[in-house]
């Protein structure tokens, strides 16, 4: 059975030549800044491209088993922001597993942790897990800055 060695949030994961993953941007939360008076529906996302990654260590044997890892994002009140993804895991004999989980948007209409939650599927069945972390968001409210408008028109005209 595989077992997790590396579960984590980044906003890009590359992939060398040499199949060695570099993640750019770990994170664990975000700040959102919005304007003051601006109201945000619960479920408003940001058209932000993001990444899960993980690395699985097999056990002899996996490499003939077909496993597929599911993932989910739920809002701090748990509810899903969006369909569960499945990803085959690509299993090598005495190689660790790497699986990135592409996501293009990022709920920004709660404060609070929200939870990505992932396990392990075999024949539509959860076999390991589920894993989970929380990526926290904070809403920033932002003053608007008040600029004193002149009664005198400033323009002037071309010669």
């Amino acid at each position: 059975m595989l077992r997790p060695y590396v579960y984590l949030a980044c906003e890009k994961v590359i992939m060398g030549t040499d199949g060695v993953a570099s993640l750019i941007a770990l994170f664990s939360k975000i700040n959102v800044v919005i304007a003051a008076g601006v109201e945000i529906p619960a479920n408003a996302a940001a058209p932000k491209e993001w990444a899960v990654f993980s690395q699985w260590d097999p056990e002899p044997g996996d490499e003939h088993r077909e496993y597929f890892l599911c993932m989910e994002l739920l809002y701090p009140d748990k509810s899903r922001f969006s369909e569960i993804q499945r990803t085959k895991v690509p299993v090598e004999r005495n190689k660790r597993s790497q699986v990135i989980m592409q996501v293009n948007g990022f709920p920004i209409g709660q404060s609070g942790e929200y939870t990505v939650r992932s396990w392990i599927e075999e024949k539509q069945q959860r076999v390991f897990g589920p894993l989970e972390f929380g990526l926290g968001l904070d809403i920033v409210r932002q003053e608007v800055a008040q600029t004193p408008i002149s009664p005198v028109n400033t323009l002037t005209p071309s010669p």
